[in-house]
């Protein structure tokens, strides 16, 4: 998934904000609930603006406090700030969800009021900015990263990398927490981020959580706040605290130990690698190098690294495959053998992604399903936009053979044949939104894309039934 960003203007707003902003206003600001989440905070330039906030419960102008701005790819800024709460509570870090910047528009103007708007509010620590974002948004959380270069201290880019057009270059100014799940179709670009950030010997972290394609749960948030305290200590931006780092330390050191004790032996070899590269300048780590090498010796460890690579590679091949078939399904003759074809590789790779016996083709095939369903979901989108309401219905139905019970697939299939004037397929696809589980007659009433619907027998008789059985 891609966000349209300007990157070139993300210097100038840099300096813009340091003009814009005034610090005299972070002393005197308005009483807002500390100690939990606001699920909406005006920005006072531009009120068609907001965020979402959390403000620690102790949170008071007379110091400085550590700011993480959040960046979903559907504007959802309460979903990433409720995600933070704790370890901000804990840590003592204040909150802010964009509820503007979303996928598929420009950002600049929104980031430059956003950073200006808290900037005026509240008593921010320079040094302990960060941004966080998940997918489209974690390019955006790399590109303000970027843009505000020596502003922002760390980034935490779920499900995704840098912008296509602003890849990791040396002497880079922040750190990089990384998370990915297992069947993420972003999995592979997180895991070259790493490797890219490695090669220029920048500081970062990757951490892989069972799921797919989405924010990591609150406890890995919390991991990734904790990580970015040990780099302020590192650094220097944050006072050393060494019972918090012997406690991080301890906790981690038992984790990974477990793993070995449970003869998960390629996670303990990434978790002392980890450890020697994040407790660094602060603990002596020749032990956890000493294990890294030593595991890294076995078999077992070498056949994990080129399994994890093999993947990667299988599913780029898959996806090409996907692609190329996807491309060749074009009105004409052979439309229905191309169409056949690719009902055949969704059934395939549907049938591996259910089978658990292969964990490696178990994961690269949900991968490539999830990948191919985002894809033909944001065709559909951009179609639709763009008024080809039949264009993005075909989108859509190919997207309801990787997923044939998805109810709300459905619903915007059945809103896409109502745009396009086709009243028969819309109340079919109506009708499979409900037997797939659709329940919201009364967003079905009020909903005014089924307006040219209202006197059709078929519809009456949709919505009639969905009352009977409430």
């Amino acid at each position: 998934m891609k966000v349209r960003i300007n990157y070139h203007m993300f210097a100038v707003l840099a300096l813009l904000v340091l003009v814009t902003a005034s610090p005299g206003f972070g002393s005197q600001p308005e009483e807002l609930p500390r100690g939990k989440v606001i699920e909406s905070v005006a920005c006072k330039a531009d009120p068609q603006q907001s965020y979402a906030l959390y403000l620690p419960s102790g949170y008071a102008a007379d110091k400085k406090w550590p700011m993480l701005y959040a960046f979903d790819p559907a504007a959802r800024g309460k979903l990433p700030v409720t995600l933070f709460k704790d370890a901000a509570e804990k840590f003592g870090y204040i909150v802010v969800g964009s509820n503007n910047s979303q996928n598929g528009m420009q950002v600049a103007g929104i980031v430059k009021t956003l950073w200006a708007d808290t900037h005026a509010r509240f008593k921010i620590d320079d040094q302990r900015v960060y941004t966080t974002g998940f997918s489209g948004g974690a390019r955006v959380a790399l590109a303000v990263a970027l843009g505000y270069s020596g502003q922002v201290a760390g980034v935490i880019a779920c499900s995704a990398g840098f912008p296509a057009s602003a890849a990791p270059a040396p002497g880079l100014a922040f750190v990089v927490f990384a998370t990915t799940g297992t069947e993420d179709f972003n999995f592979p670009e997180v895991q070259q981020l790493k490797r890219k950030l490695e090669a220029l010997g920048v500081r970062n972290h990757l951490e892989v959580f069972a799921g797919g394609h989405d924010w990591p749960p609150a406890d890995l948030c919390a991991q990734a706040i904790r990580w970015m305290e040990i780099q302020g200590m590192k650094k220097g931006t944050r006072v050393k605290d060494d019972a918090l780092i012997d406690q991080l330390l301890t906790e981690r050191t038992t984790k990974t130990r477990g793993y070995e004790t449970a003869g998960k032996n390629y996670e303990a070899y990434l978790e002392y690698q980890a450890l020697a590269a994040d407790f660094a300048d602060l603990r002596d780590t020749r032990e956890f190098e000493a294990n890294t090498a030593r595991l890294a010796a076995i078999k077992e460890i070498k056949a994990a690294i080129k399994s994890e690579r093999g993947q990667e590679e299988r599913q780029r091949d898959l996806e090409f495959k996907v692609q190329t078939l996807l491309a060749k399904l074009q009105p004409g003759a052979s439309y229905p053998e191309t169409l056949a074809e690719l009902k055949s590789v969704f059934l395939d790779l549907t049938r591996k992604a259910e089978d658990t016996r292969d964990i490696s083709q178990q994961r690269v095939s949900c991968r490539v399903l999830h990948a191919t369903f985002a894809l033909l979901y944001e065709s559909a989108d951009r179609l639709s936009m763009s008024k080809n309401n039949s264009g993005a219905a075909e989108k859509l139905e190919i997207a309801a053979l990787i997923k044939p019970k998805n109810p709300y697939l459905f619903y915007e299939l059945a809103i896409a044949y109502a745009r396009a004037g086709n009243k028969s397929k819309a109340i079919n696809a109506l009708g499979r939104a409900i037997e797939s589980g659709f329940t919201d007659s009364a967003r079905i009433e009020q909903d005014q894309e089924f307006d040219p619907l209202r006197n059709e027998a078929g519809y009456k008789k949709l919505v009639s039934g969905i009352k009977k059985t409430m």
